[in-house]
């Protein structure tokens, strides 16, 4: 019979998903994470698993590498995966602007705001701490550009071409690009309303997660690099992709991905954080849904909010 515990008792990836039952993957020490990682990532090895198993096996190698200090290569996603994964954009209610001196006419307004709420993003809300630019600012905005859209083909400015000004004040992020006289089309539809609304796109974002007052999951982006800001129209602000939100609270748990990404779908994911039987609320989930004890279900769990 296959030994189902090769190295002992100690946290495997593949828990034993596949047909013989063996546990794969030990999550012990270093090598043996950045080994995992390498092993999952090749087609003859990752054509073992359902898709939903592959993506457990990757986020718990994921939050094994956090825990030891490891950046691990992106090895098992395409170019376009990552930029639709990794990359995030969040947008402001406040209005975007054309503003006038002399003859430049520019476009501004803020770009994030500190501290409120953010939309229900799919089972939990979002803030932006106050020093979340810090990094890019002490840096000096390295290649930070202006684009309407976010799109390539509709760049309006750069810090690199001084064309594109940035201030973090108490309030947020604040900008100010002066577009070519080519992209005139974007500075009038601001100054007649059709683009009313400006986002910022971030990755490499660390965040910390609570509950708010009201107990519905709470993220708080702490730091990130800044990528771009973006005066947008109210259209592409609707759906914000929550991906990388979901992958930060698996990782923070210790989670499966899929497990997570289900729950959110539920509006379920404060299980991860509140005890019904009067213990403390969770810090670490070790197990599978069998650690999970089940919440009250809350009506309105934003009522309340901002």
């Amino acid at each position: 019979m296959a030994d189902t515990q090769p190295y002992g008792d100690v946290s495997y990836a593949d828990p034993g998903y596949q047909k013989d039952k063996v546990k794969r993957y030990p999550l012990d020490t270093k090598a043996h994470v950045t080994a995992a990682w390498s092993y999952i990532n090749m087609p003859k090895n990752a054509s073992q698993y359902s898709s939903a198993n592959l993506a457990s096996v990757k986020s718990k190698i994921r939050a094994a590498a956090k825990r030891f200090g490891i950046t691990i290569a992106d090895a098992g996603r395409t170019l376009e995966e990552q930029m639709t994964t990794e990359v995030e954009r969040r947008y402001t209610e406040l209005p975007v602007e054309v503003r006038t001196n002399g003859e430049r006419r520019s476009i501004g307004g803020y770009a994030a705001k500190f501290g409120r709420f953010s939309q229900n993003l799919g089972g939990y809300v979002e803030r932006i701490d106050p020093n979340f630019f810090n990094k890019s600012k002490g840096d000096g905005y390295p290649d930070v550009v202006a684009r309407y859209n976010h799109r390539d083909d509709f760049l309006l400015g750069s810090t690199q071409g001084r064309t594109l000004r940035l201030q973090v004040d108490a309030q947020g992020l604040s900008y100010e690009v002066d577009p070519p006289q080519s992209r005139a089309d974007v500075l009038e539809l601001v100054q007649r309303g059709d683009v009313s609304k400006s986002s910022f796109a971030f990755d490499k974002a660390e965040s910390e997660w609570a509950l708010t007052d009201q107990g519905f999951p709470m993220r708080t982006l702490m730091t990130g690099r800044l990528i771009d800001v973006a005066p947008c129209h109210a259209g592409i602000a609707a759906y914000p992709d929550t991906t990388v939100g979901l992958r930060s609270l698996a990782e923070h748990f210790s989670a499966d991905l899929e497990e997570v990404r289900t729950l959110a779908a539920q509006n379920e994911l404060r299980r991860f954080f509140v005890r019904t039987d009067g213990g403390a609320p969770a810090t670490k989930r070790m197990l599978g849904a069998a650690a999970l004890i089940a919440l009250k279900s809350r009506p309105d769990p934003l009522e309340g909010l901002d």
